[in-house]
């Protein structure tokens, strides 16, 4: 019973992850992980685990996100327009992927660095499950340079979510100076013009570039554990896929958002 569920659970994965590919990338033959990923491996205070950098114009070429001009910052959406300027140099923008409920760990963290031309999302991969302390250490060395977190529903889900596991590892991690959540900026600006305020509904509706293809964020997990179980790298090519979409609908909504003259 055991073999026939595994078999079951790996045809699951298979077809999720051919269905939900993007149309514009080729699904590779070779399943390694640096054939299907790209990337390379590092290490961090003695631990290692895989990095994949992509610059964003690569992500969402039609976007032109590589061409914003963040050199006199940002105003955080979330606050009055007369706060501080939010400082690109002290800003990432951060989306987690995780193995599933609460306990389980995170395997990926992808982060944008404001102040870094061209624009680049910088993605921590754990190939492993013991590989989650190392990104865990690897993110902590940039947070500890970051104290501005940018988000979409980081406060009640990134960042308790990485703080637990952090806890549990015991890697030291910086808190945030200010922490910019998205959604709720989103819903300050736009909950009476919208059905609602998810982030599908956002890029369909104001950043004009609807998701097509992608891989559903409940699929995630199974993904994960499919190539934890496999080795076949196959299907994390669209999670990590998903994953800088993410980034990339964050990245611009701060802009759009927070422009320095924005209204």
């Amino acid at each position: 019973m055991d073999d026939v569920r595994r078999r079951l659970d790996d045809l699951k994965a298979a077809r999720r992850s051919a269905a939900h590919a993007p149309p514009r990338r080729a699904t590779p033959v070779s399943s390694r992980l640096d054939d299907v990923l790209g990337g390379h491996e590092i290490e961090c205070q003695g631990r290692r685990c895989w990095l994949v950098e992509t610059p964003l114009i690569e992500v969402c070429a039609e976007a032109h996100v590589g061409r914003w001009d963040l050199s006199r910052g940002l105003r955080d959406p979330t606050r009055h327009a007369t706060d501080p300027i939010v400082e690109p140099p002290r800003t990432m923008v951060l989306d987690i992927e995780t193995g599933g409920f609460a306990g389980m760990p995170v395997f990926l963290i992808g982060v944008v660095l404001l102040d870094r031309q061209p624009l680049r999302v910088d993605q921590y991969l754990a190939r492993d499950y013991p590989e989650e302390e190392a990104i865990l250490r690897a993110f902590a060395e940039v947070a500890a340079q970051r104290d501005t977190w940018v988000t979409f529903n980081g406060r009640s889900f990134d960042e308790p979510f990485l703080r637990d596991r952090a806890i549990l590892h015991r890697v030291p991690l910086a808190s945030a100076r200010l922490h910019i959540d998205l959604l709720h900026a989103a819903r300050r600006q736009w909950r009476h013009a919208l059905p609602n305020c998810r982030l599908g509904t956002l890029e369909e509706h104001v950043l004009r570039r609807p998701r097509i293809g992608d891989v559903p964020s409940s699929d995630v997990p199974d993904l994960f554990h499919h190539f934890i179980r496999t080795g076949n790298a196959g299907p994390l090519g669209p999670v990590l896929e998903h994953n800088r979409l993410d980034l990339v609908a964050c990245t611009e909504l701060l802009v759009r958002l927070g422009a320095v003259g924005h209204e």
